[in-house]
């Protein structure tokens, strides 16, 4: 059963990169970080919309308080994103996808830093204005084809994908180099 590993398979203790990448967990850790800033950024749009367009009164505030959520849960996609980025061979295509997803995550961010600073003096309005709604559609749009260049990475490039096959091999390797 997997669980953490507090020593890394040569047995030496862990690196903070390692621990950033999440290999004390056996996963990368970009993958399960990324998305809380994503549903996040999807429900502060969400929840204008419903103020707007259904009776949910608290929803503007509530929407500001998820987009500052995102933007802390951002600097953990971030963080554990640009480890990963950083490791990437130069010119590869995998580079070049990590780098078209890691720009539309920062417009996105950027659509939501603008909607915010419009939003937080009337935060407390009872409707969304149609300027958060608008900031918040393009943002959300910028985030799906992002997340769609993201899934390219990880599914059809293999970024930070081990199969069990492959760890099956790596812990008959282990083994016979420790008798």
């Amino acid at each position: 059963m997997p669980g953490i590993r507090l020593r890394s398979p040569e047995g030496r203790a862990w690196t903070l990169k390692e621990i950033v990448q999440g290999k004390p967990l056996g996963a990368p850790s970009h993958a399960m970080i990324i998305h809380f800033p994503v549903a996040f950024y999807i429900g502060a749009f969400v929840f204008d919309l419903l103020s707007r367009f259904g009776d949910f009164k608290a929803a503007p505030l509530a929407a500001t308080w998820l987009i500052i959520g995102a933007f802390i849960a951002t600097v953990g996609a971030v963080t554990t994103g640009l480890i990963d980025y950083l490791g990437m061979v130069p010119g590869s295509t995998k580079r070049t996808w990590a780098t078209r997803h890691m720009l539309f995550q920062l417009a996105a961010f950027a659509f939501f830093v603008v909607n915010l600073i419009l939003r937080f003096h009337d935060r407390y309005l009872q409707k969304a204005k149609i300027s958060w709604i608008v900031l918040g559609a393009i943002g959300c749009a910028f985030l799906t084809v992002g997340q769609w260049l993201g899934g390219v990475l990880v599914y059809e490039l293999g970024m930070r994908v081990s199969t069990a096959e492959r760890g099956e091999a790596a812990r008959r390797q282990r083994e016979a180099a420790g008798s």
